[in-house]
Formats: structure tokens, C-alpha cells, sequence
């Protein structure tokens, strides 16, 4: 499961980086189930993320469409509907023994996707065998990665690492950040990607020690690389 300190920070390019990394070794499911701001078709993320998949579903996922750009909560309730986290749940359960599964969630870890439901809610009734947090390495991301740490950690919700992707402006921060998550927020972080397209990032063979540690072949986690 891939998931992130906030909007905008490069998980969707993290999972379709992952997935198309995963699928020289064996079958895989990129899978974003809720996108806001679809106005018509397929939304952006869903079609990179498609692109990204080797397996490939006889039947149609649960897929949530909203059309504002805006929290999933906000776009449903404007769209007169209300996101169903059960057929998620009993959706990826399923997948579960057909493929290996990147799950995007929509928005930070803690956006919310009901009224009183977020992304950290449906990441509990997953049971994600591995939860990777995506932050952007920027000026604020020791705080923004602690305060999440910190939260989960409250709700008991494990996360295994931090993937650091790599801002359009990098800053006089970007360079220490991820020593200083290690030292701070007590995550590892696992990889520490720089500003390319999936596809360059998957010739260059930057995740390939962040798919092992996926795949459950390394006992600690990746190293930089």
C-alpha cells in the first residue's frame, strides 16, 4: 500500500514506478480505487497506474470516480454518493491470492473519505503486508513525516518505511532529509528517489531494492541507493 504525508507528493508516481519495477519479476496490480477530480472516463492516475499493471482483472475493480478536485469526502458529498469502503476491502481481499497488489490511497494517510472515515480507517480493514509512505524531500518533511509516524503509531497502525521522492524545486533541506528522518522519526527510509519518469526510474534500477523489500526478500530495509 502506497500512501503519503499529503496531496501532491508523488505517490501515484511512486506506485506506477514500483509496479512496472515489480512486473520484470512477476505479476502485479498497480490499483488506485478512489480519484477525485475525474470529470469524464478514466482518471489520470487510474490510466498511468493501468499502464504500469501486468495482471489484469476478468472483472471491473470497485472504482470510485468523483468529479471535484477536491477531498474524497467533499467530492462524493457534492456528487450526491458515499464511498463504500466494504467493497474496496472485499475487492483487494480477493486480488490477494491472484497477483501481487500496489494499492494507491487518494490524499494524505489521514484525508478523510467519509464523514468519519480516512485512508488510515481503510488501511486498517486492509492489513496491508507492507504500508510505504511517500514524502516529498522538501523543507517541513521531518515534521510532516513525524506527525504522521506519531499518529499511526497512536492508532497502532504500522508503517514500514518512508520513500522519499524528489521535489520539482529541491532545497538547502534536500540533501539531509533522509538521514534526519531516520534520526527523528524512527522510520527507515527506504528509498530515495530522484525527479525522472517511471519509466527512467525502472531502467535505472533505483527500486529494485525497494520491490525486494516488498516481495519480502530482505530481512531489513533496502538501502539507499
Amino acid at each position: 500500500m502506497v500512501t503519503g504525508v499529503g496531496t501532491d507528493v508523488g505517490k501515484t508516481h511512486v506506485a506506477a514506478a514500483l509496479a512496472l519495477a515489480w512486473a520484470r519479476v512477476e505479476p502485479v496490480l498497480a490499483y488506485k480505487p478512489i480519484e477525485s477530480g475525474v470529470t469524464e472516463g478514466v482518471g489520470p492516475d487510474e490510466a498511468l497506474l493501468g499502464r504500469c499493471s501486468t495482471f489484469h482483472v476478468k472483472h471491473p475493480l470497485p472504482q470510485v470516480r468523483l468529479p471535484a478536485p477536491v477531498s474524497p469526502h467533499l467530492a462524493a458529498r457534492e456528487a450526491g454518493t458515499a464511498i463504500d469502503l466494504p467493497a474496496v476491502v472485499r475487492a483487494v481481499d480477493a486480488l490477494r491470492g491472484e497477483a501481487s497488489v500496489v494499492l494507491e490511497l487518494p490524499g494524505g494517510l489521514f484525508s478523510p473519505l467519509t464523514d468519519c472515515e480516512t485512508n488510515a480507517d481503510l488501511a486498517a480493514l486492509l492489513r496491508p503486508d507492507v504500508l510505504l509512505l511517500v514524502a516529498p524531500s522538501r523543507l517541513g518533511v521531518l515534521h510532516d513525516v513525524r506527525a504522521v509516524a506519531e499518529a499511526c503509531r497512536a492508532r497502532r497502525l504500522a508503517l514500514d518505511g518512508v520513500v522519499l521522492s524528489a521535489p520539482a524545486r529541491p532545497d538547502a533541506s534536500s540533501s539531509t532529509n533522509a538521514a534526519e528522518l531516520a534520526r527523528t522519526s524512527g522510520l527507515p527510509v527506504l528509498a530515495e528517489l530522484p525527479r525522472a519518469s517511471v519509466e527512467a526510474l525502472v531502467a535505472s534500477g533505483t527500486l529494485g531494492g525497494l520491490v525486494r523489500y516488498c516481495r519480502g526478500l530482505a530481512l531489513e530495509p533496502a538501502p539507499l541507493e
